[in-house]
């Protein structure tokens, strides 16, 4: 099995290398990583801007990983996951693997994120697909070793993925060092959690080209407690979370028949 690992937070990211090595070292498969040169955070799944993109290989940045191929592309993780598909430097990859980000994908940020964009676009490839995350709390050291072991752990789920139409787990894991505090593994709805709600935006006064600076604050302490049956809620009850998402969602719950006759837009 071929396993192709990314990221949005970059090539030099710790996480990203944790967990490329954890999935080799499980024996899981052939694992290589194409990831973006610089920090890709919030591209969603945004292709590549430009036309033209260089590939080039990278070396481990530590001697445990050496054997792992590793690519740096100059684009977003939709354009790394593409290159990994395309371009000839690996294999065809069985797998996507995105992660590990710094940071939790959850509530509407599962919008926003190129770590799940990556698996996304992995999963319209027809690829079982899924995308890892870590609770980020202040100055606290990461503890990427939960995260990977996460990912080991529910690898062998990507299989009843398969022929299943295009889906993704997208994994969010708490900040706990000790794997043996994590309370379990929990399927979870996404939480209503809008982080526009949780901002504030000072400016500073113009300058004398009449610009003015804007900052984004995100004030953790108006962020309320969410249901532990919601990734938000699991995490912060010491859950990992798991939930399924597709990129193909249509809403046949939803009955516009009569608001489009009341508009005249009533087709034949």
């Amino acid at each position: 099995m071929h396993i192709l690992v990314t990221n949005d937070d970059g090539i030099d990211s710790p996480g990203l290398w944790a967990l490329a090595g954890a999935l080799r070292s499980a024996g899981l498969g052939q694992v290589t990583i194409v990831a973006p040169e610089s920090e890709q955070s919030g591209t969603g799944m945004s292709l590549p801007f430009r036309a033209d993109h260089h590939i080039r290989a990278v070396p481990a940045p530590d001697p445990a990983h050496a054997e792992i191929a590793a690519f740096a592309f100059s684009g977003t993780p939709v354009g790394c996951v593409t290159a990994g598909m395309l371009v000839g430097v690996c294999p065809p990859a069985d797998v996507v693997v995105s992660g590990i980000n710094r940071g939790l994908n959850s509530g509407s940020n599962v919008l926003l994120s190129g770590t799940v964009g990556a698996a996304m676009v992995a999963a319209l490839w027809g690829l079982p697909a899924m995308a890892v995350s870590l609770q980020f709390v202040g100055d606290s050291p990461m503890p990427w070793a939960t995260a990977s072991w996460a990912a080991v752990q529910l690898f062998p789920l990507l299989d009843s993925l398969r022929g299943r139409g295009p889906l993704v787990l997208n994994v969010n894991v708490p900040h706990i060092h000790e794997i043996a505090e994590v309370r379990g593994f929990r399927q979870t709805s996404i939480s209503d959690f809008f982080y526009g709600r949780y901002l504030d935006l000072p400016t500073e006064p113009e300058d004398e080209e009449g610009r003015r600076r804007v900052r984004f604050q995100f004030v953790r302490e108006r962020v309320p407690t969410f249901s532990e049956t919601s990734d938000d809620g699991a995490i912060r009850a010491g859950y990992v979370s798991v939930t399924p998402l597709s990129p193909l969602v249509s809403r046949d719950d939803v009955s516009l028949t009569d608001a489009l006759a009341a508009a005249g837009l009533t087709t034949i």
